[in-house]
């Protein structure tokens, strides 16, 4: 591929992949067989370890959507199971992913949840991949490496890819639309192709979620620049090609919504736009409410402060993650102001010419300033709507690759002066990484409980975060009590099981699919025999004549606690009757 000389805003002309993607091209690309293999590793060791990742709080709920959405396409649209036998307002989702998920969990080619795991894992890695296009059309070369890079060591999106089972398949839709988005945008007048694909890829984020509408945002604002240049470059034949621009993005947008017409069933029950709309409204400011910690404040999930989001990425990004996003963040910013100053001097002076070549400038940038709307709209929507969230920040999961492609252009532009230390910018990268790797062994399977220094790191954040808001630890800690018991040939060998109670909130009688060896499932605390205590409610045993027999901890904190019943003693003998 060839370097590209622009940047992320004012760029004087628009970043090109090559034309043809073979072989002789790629092996010669340090970037993208980097990448490639960075990416490659990541898939080996997530796809060898996806068993250490136990069920999660919404993983029930999403792994029964599937098959009830498959339902409603086999029956003729006749089972209404989607929307009579789910947890209330999930039909409000696109089942697309659960269903595709239901149908490989059909094949019988691995264990039903590994399967989920599997599927949910590969579909944020793939997420994760695309920045790689993404970063080399916005910001040139070595920007999408950066933000592969950057994704994969941020332990929330890492850990978090393998259990989120709404967030991740909206995360994948979110940045192939951004990508097809760009794609489309390349040429001052589309191809059908591309506009082909972003009306799939756009409809394929609707139908994952209603928020995914704003992909159709980005389409609409970069055509507009795109015909902006035409009118600018050749007045000659500006009107045929605008023409032609307006009927690629109504092609794109109608297509768009066809494909979310067709794979979400709650939009074909009724007027598809009013049933749109009332998915939209509900989570825009969904009703649910419950108190959590942020910065050691306790705060309510829809009166949340309108620096939420920001101050979350503060605390949950790596530190490295923040240093690179803040230079990218001041270096658009500051190009930024720079146009503005020069359309604004060339208003003032009535130098249209100028004025003309500084609009030319910002339509030229138009692949970059897609990624910046990508960034800032749904930020600014969430900080303007006050919109309700909840389980840390995984409804804005989708912004993170994104937001590491800002970071990767600011690398990218303070490569040059590395390049005049590369010992020493070496010995840092690689400082970097080691570290990220030995955070990750010391969390697994609870990377994304990772917190960064400014949040005190895992130790200081406890208690003042909500951080194993998935009760993650208690697979661990069941899979700790399995191996106990193991080694117990009494246990064993037992013919009646012990009665467990696994506390996760709402999901106590739900649990027997994480169990890999006999228990009697309990609901009742006063009944189990061992009671295992998890983030969400760590007060379950409490009260109980049970005693604390393991931790699951990292870094000093506990995530998860196990609790046997104590032996009651044994009654004493009756007295005999004297003779």
């Amino acid at each position: 591929m060839h370097s590209v000389t622009t940047n992320m805003v004012g760029a004087p002309t628009a970043p090109r992949l090559p034309s043809t993607l073979s072989w002789h091209r790629w092996r010669r690309d340090p970037e993208i067989l980097v990448a490639v293999g960075l990416l490659c590793a990541a898939a080996l060791v997530g796809l060898l370890t996806v068993d250490d990742y136990g069920l999660t709080v919404d993983e029930w709920n999403a792994d029964s959507y599937g098959p009830k959405a498959l339902a409603w396409y086999l029956s003729g649209f006749t089972d209404r199971s989607t929307f009579t036998d789910v947890e209330d307002t999930l039909w409000y989702y696109g089942p697309w992913f659960h269903s595709l998920i239901t149908l490989v969990q059909w094949t019988g080619i691995a264990e039903h949840w590994a399967v989920r795991h599997a599927m949910t894992f590969l579909s944020g890695l793939a997420g994760i991949a695309l920045l790689l296009p993404i970063g080399r059309l916005a910001a040139g070369r070595w920007a999408g490496l950066a933000a592969v890079t950057l994704c994969l060591t941020c332990g929330y999106l890492y850990g978090g890819i393998f259990f989120t089972p709404i967030d991740v398949p909206f995360l994948f839709a979110m940045t192939a639309a951004t990508l097809a988005v760009m794609l489309m945008a390349r040429e001052r007048v589309p191809s059908w192709p591309a506009t082909v694909a972003a009306g799939l890829l756009t409809g394929l984020a609707i139908a994952t979620r209603s928020s995914g509408i704003i992909a159709q945002a980005y389409l609409v604002g970069a055509m507009a620049l795109c015909a902006i240049e035409v009118i600018l470059a050749e007045p000659q034949a500006r009107g045929r090609q605008v023409a032609r621009i307006a009927a690629h993005t109504l092609a794109a947008i109608l297509l768009g919504w066809l494909t979310a017409f067709l794979l979400w069933p709650w939009l074909q029950i009724g007027n598809p736009f009013a049933q749109f709309y009332e998915a939209f409204a509900y989570f825009a400011k969904h009703p649910a409410s419950w108190e959590f910690p942020h910065w050691g404040h306790t705060v309510t999930t829809n009166h949340l402060p309108w620096s939420y989001v920001p101050a979350e990425l503060a605390a949950r990004l790596p530190l490295v993650f923040l240093i690179l996003l803040v230079l990218g963040l001041l270096i658009g910013l500051g190009q930024s102001v720079a146009l503005v100053g020069a359309g604004g001097r060339a208003l003032a002076d009535r130098n249209w010419q100028n004025l003309k070549a500084t609009v030319g400038e910002v339509t030229r940038a138009r692949l970059a300033l897609v990624v910046w709307a990508a960034v800032l709209l749904p930020m600014a929507f969430i900080m303007i709507k006050g919109s309700t969230l909840y389980n840390g920040i995984r409804h804005v999961l989708f912004l993170i690759p994104v937001i590491a492609v800002i970071a990767g252009y600011g690398l990218a532009r303070v490569l040059p002066l590395l390049g005049r230390v590369p010992i020493l910018a070496g010995a840092g990268i690689g400082a970097y990484l080691g570290y990220q790797v030995y955070l990750f062994a010391a969390l697994h399977p609870l990377e994304y409980i990772e917190f960064n220094i400014l949040a005190g790191g895992v130790h200081g954040a406890y208690q003042r975060f909500a951080m194993d808001y998935w009760s993650a630890a208690g697979n661990v800690a069941l899979r700790r009590l399995e191996h106990r018991m193991d080694l117990d040939p009494a246990r064993a060998a037992g013919d009646n099981p012990p009665s467990l109670l696994i506390c996760i909130q709402w999901r106590q009688s739900m649990v027997a699919p994480m169990y890999r060896r006999p228990w009697k499932l309990e609901t009742d605390p006063a009944k189990a025999d061992y009671i295992i205590a998890t983030e969400s409610d760590p007060d379950c045993a409490k009260d109980q004549p049970v005693v604390l027999i393991d931790e699951v901890t990292r870094f000093g904190r506990a995530f998860a606690w196990t609790y046997a019943r104590r032996p009651q003693p044994a009654a004493p003998a009756a007295a005999l009757p004297r003779p």
